[in-house]
This record gives structure tokens, sequence and C-alpha cells, in this order.
């Protein structure tokens, strides 16, 4: 179901400094990393001042509130709303009623920090119940903007080493998902690569 969000996605941004990497070292060009924080800034700064609504879903009262109160702190941005629901897994009544929230405020953009995986897939099923607006998921960027989370020095971010920082951070959290993930993503990328340069050997002759 995640591969299918993905795809079914209007834009998927290269989160991770080693998925920027990768695609250039596939031939595409001019791509680089665009995380999750540093988009949500961007879109805020360039809002800020328009009437454009925002809404935010996910994580908690307390994080809600003081991303809120920060945001107004250093943007004019109408904030529509916000919603942190219980956490677990959610029926459809559920979702309707967060749909409802989120139509009622009638907002422009709405910021989902549910976790990766989870919020990609919920996105997914849920999109065209809205009236209007577009949802980005942002995983823990709530928590990175509000200073909850710390993002790692430049250098990590440069040479692709955020998620160790991260994992140093948060090792409960972070050790299983990067175990299950990192591993598969080196493999599947190794053996994309050693496919492509056989195909264009043959391809060459």
């Amino acid at each position: 179901m995640l591969k299918i969000a993905i795809n079914n996605s209007f834009m998927s941004l290269p989160d991770g400094r080693p998925i920027s990497l990768l695609a250039n070292i596939k031939g595409i060009k001019d791509i680089d990393r665009v995380a999750g924080p540093d988009f949500m800034k961007e879109i805020f700064r360039k809002t800020s001042g328009t009437g454009l609504r925002h809404f935010f879903l996910g994580d908690t009262g307390e994080i809600l509130e003081k991303l809120i109160n920060k945001i107004r702190e250093n943007y004019d941005l109408q904030i529509a709303g916000s919603l942190s629901p219980e956490f677990g897994n959610w029926t459809a009544e559920t979702d309707e009623q967060i749909i409802k929230r989120i139509n009622d405020s009638e907002a422009d953009f709405i910021w989902v920090a549910l976790g990766g995986g989870k919020q990609e897939v919920w996105m997914n099923e849920n999109y065209n119940k809205l009236n209007k607006g577009i949802m980005t998921g942002v995983g823990a960027g709530f928590r990175f903007f509000t200073g909850d989370i710390k993002r790692a020095p430049l250098v990590f971010q440069r040479l692709g080493f955020e998620w160790l920082f991260r994992l140093m951070q948060q090792p409960g959290r972070m050790f299983k998902r990067y175990m299950t993930t990192l591993p598969f993503f080196v493999v599947y990328s190794f053996e994309e690569l050693i496919s492509r340069k056989t195909n264009l050997q043959i391809n060459s002759k």
C-alpha cells in the first residue's frame, strides 16, 4: 500500500540525501535533497502574508500548540486549524471526522505528521475527500520546527548521515525502522545499478 501511495502522489521529494545521491548516479541531474522541515519552512515563508490557510494534523496537542506559537512568532500565516487525533488504527468514522474538520477549516495547505509510511497511506486513501487544498506529509517535521528534535549539523546533512544523528538522538525509536529499511535500500539500489550498467553495456554493442 505504501508503494501505491508514493507512486500515486502528486509530488514525491527526496527527503534523504542518499536518495538524491543515488538519483545523480543514475543520471538524473540537478536533483538535490529536499528535507521535509526545510520544505515546510519555505512554504511558510512564501505564503506569509498571502492569506492562504494552513491546517496541521498529527503529533500531540502539546507539540501542535508549540508549533503554532512559533509559527506566529516568525510568519504572518493564516492558521486554519489543527488536530491531534488519537494514536492507533483509525476507523472509517474517524477518517470522516478528520476530513470534515479539514474541510470546515477551508485550508489550502494540510500538513500531515503521522509518521513515515502511515501518513502516506492515509493521505492516499483520503485526499480525494477534500473540498480543496493539498496534503503534504512531513513526518517529524513539527518536532524539528519546534526544536523538540534537533537537526543534524550541516556536515552530517551534506554527507548523507543525518539519519545517524537522528539514531543517536532516538535510538529506541529509530533503530528498528532503520534496521528494517536501510539494508533493503542498499541491496535494491545496488541491484538496480548493476542491472542498469549491464543493460547499457548490452545496448552499446
